[in-house]
């Protein structure tokens, strides 16, 4: 991704001049090209690799939070056996500091190393771990199980997944059900302390994450 554009590379080609760029995994909106060229819109960002990566015993699962543009953001959360598509951001030191700032870190997120990581890396090199902005809310829940982004695939699969409009509408029925599902979405972009609120809500079902082998780099 360079100002904003994005190149495909072949299938067999591998990704050059990754030294010194750190592996930052997305599992929601950062594994679009769209959402990269918001974030990062200047010339002086220069360019950004993304390589696709198959990544098991884990899912891209809903976060137990509303994000300040309306939506239930998405989390890593343990799933064995699950493999998940997802793609790693190659950064560089000046892109992670501005990425942390984007994500918002210590009110959403803490910044994580994942270590012993078993995966498949398109175009890549081989990795034994990775970084990743994981929820410090925890999982969203539905009967006691964390609730998969049904936009992101997955194999073998653990939990039920739901496009965000299916998991909005069910906040919607549960938290404020004489609005529309447009009017509860307006509510929690435009109004904070409704946000806060419903988030407050979203807390009491959440799942928060486990895992034996990681390190939380900033907080």
């Amino acid at each position: 991704m360079e100002k904003g554009n994005h190149t495909v590379v072949d299938h067999d080609e591998m990704l050059e001049n990754l030294e010194g760029r750190v592996p930052v995994l997305a599992v929601g909106s950062n594994m679009s090209p769209q959402q990269l060229a918001r974030k990062f819109p200047g010339p002086e960002d220069n360019i950004i690799p993304v390589t696709k990566i198959n990544l098991r015993h884990f899912d891209s699962v809903y976060s137990s939070h509303f994000s300040g543009y309306g939506s239930i953001p998405a989390t890593l959360f343990p799933s064995p056996d699950t493999e998940v598509s997802l793609f790693i951001t190659w950064l560089d030191s000046r892109q992670e500091e501005y990425m942390h700032e984007t994500e918002v870190l210590g009110d959403h997120y803490h910044f994580c190393r994942i270590n012993k990581i078993e995966a498949k890396l398109d175009n890549g090199p081989e990795l034994d771990h990775m970084y990743a902005y994981l929820s410090c809310k925890g999982a969203m829940s539905i009967k006691e199980e964390p609730v998969a982004l049904s936009a992101v695939s997955a194999q073998n699969r653990r939990w039920k997944a739901l496009h965000q409009h299916e998991i909005q509408d069910h906040a919607r029925i549960n938290m404020a059900p004489d609005l529309s599902l447009a009017g509860f979405m307006d509510a929690n972009i435009y109004n904070s302390d409704q946000r806060n609120k419903h988030t407050n809500i979203l807390r009491d079902t959440v799942i928060p994450f486990s895992h034996d082998d990681i390190d939380i780099i900033t907080t």
